[in-house]
């Protein structure tokens, strides 16, 4: 395999934190918490060699949920906590010391210079959409826009970086809106919807979204409710790769701009696949299956194919990064 890969994974327990994973020549995965944090819902890099960590709830006097900066060198949080200001925050976006974060059930969007817009209405399912849910938030190739994911109003909504409502547009009524990716030259979004087992495709362009296409990522036969998770390009930008929890699998497609075509379903060899990471310039992947407390790895085929190598056991791990810019070493 090569050199040494290395990842870090968010353990989403309450004694949880961060735990750096180390794959070595072998394919065999070393771990080490490196990171306390209680409940981390999602951790994006830092300079150096830092990460920031957002926290579902550390407050003992406040529901709200927090960010903050972690050394990885000794573990320490550098700063204060900072409230995002809503309840079960999900989701981060970072540039430099600019964070942005999804407040879930608050359905609010919240910046770090002290900014919050709250999404109001509703959607069409009883039980999951009875109020906004902000899902995720993410910036546009040239950072100059926010894009929110609502999954309860069915939505992905435009700001610019002071929070200043930019766009609007609608995804399938009761489909719930979760995450994204940019197309490689930025003409089109690719938005997982969690409940529509499906993909909406938008033409984007300074700030405005246009839908010109949903496409199904369920199988043929399959009678179910869809559970669409995370969302991925590839480098080269031939490929998106999904997670889909009802069919417990990773969906690999074939990005051909406003349409999509599906080249495989891999098992997630695990139980809610939640997050899907390529490593080491798409060579590999790990899947965090939640449900089952494991990690599962797998290599890439020439075809763009994730194949199953091995998995080890994390509790609750809900997301995982590549941080190529920190240098510290396993201890």
């Amino acid at each position: 395999m090569g050199n040494t890969i290395k990842f870090y994974v968010a353990s989403c327990v309450t004694d949880g934190g961060v735990y750096r994973c180390e794959l070595d020549g072998n394919g065999n995965i070393e771990t080490k918490k490196v990171i306390s944090a209680p409940s981390p819902m999602w951790i994006e890099p830092a300079e150096d060699e830092s990460l920031w960590v957002l926290m579902r709830a550390p407050f003992e006097d406040s529901p709200n949920s927090g960010v903050a900066k972690f050394s990885l060198t000794n573990g320490e949080r550098i700063g204060d906590i900072l409230s995002t200001e809503g309840e079960v925050a999900c989701h981060l976006a970072v540039d430099g010391d600019d964070l942005y974060a999804a407040n879930y059930i608050s359905g609010s969007v919240w910046s770090s210079d002290g900014k919050l817009v709250t999404h109001s209405g509703k959607g069409i399912n009883p039980v999951r959409q009875t109020s906004p849910h902000v899902h995720s938030v993410f910036f546009s190739p040239d950072k100059k826009y926010i894009l929110s994911c609502d999954l309860g109003i069915d939505k992905i909504f435009v700001y610019d970086r002071n929070l200043n409502f930019v766009s609007s547009a609608d995804t399938p009524a009761g489909a719930g809106a979760r995450h994204l990716a940019f197309s490689k030259d930025g003409d089109f979004v690719y938005v997982i919807n969690e409940m529509g087992g499906s993909i909406s495709i938008f033409s984007y362009a300074r700030g405005l979204l246009d839908c010109v296409n949903t496409v199904s990522v369920l199988p043929s036969n399959f009678s179910g409710v869809g559970s669409g998770a995370a969302i991925k390009l590839s480098k080269d930008g031939a490929r998106l790769y999904v997670t889909e929890r009802s069919t417990q699998s990773i969906i690999t497609l074939a990005v051909k701009d406003d349409n999509l075509e599906i080249l495989a379903l891999t098992d997630c060899n695990g139980k809610e696949p939640r997050d899907f990471t390529l490593l080491a310039d798409d060579r590999f992947a790990v899947c965090t299956n939640q449900f089952d407390n494991t990690i599962a790895l797998f290599c890439i085929s020439p075809e763009g194919i994730p194949i199953f190598l091995n998995k080890i056991e994390l509790d609750a791990p809900l997301c995982a990064i590549e941080n190529r810019n920190c240098k510290e070493k396993l201890r």
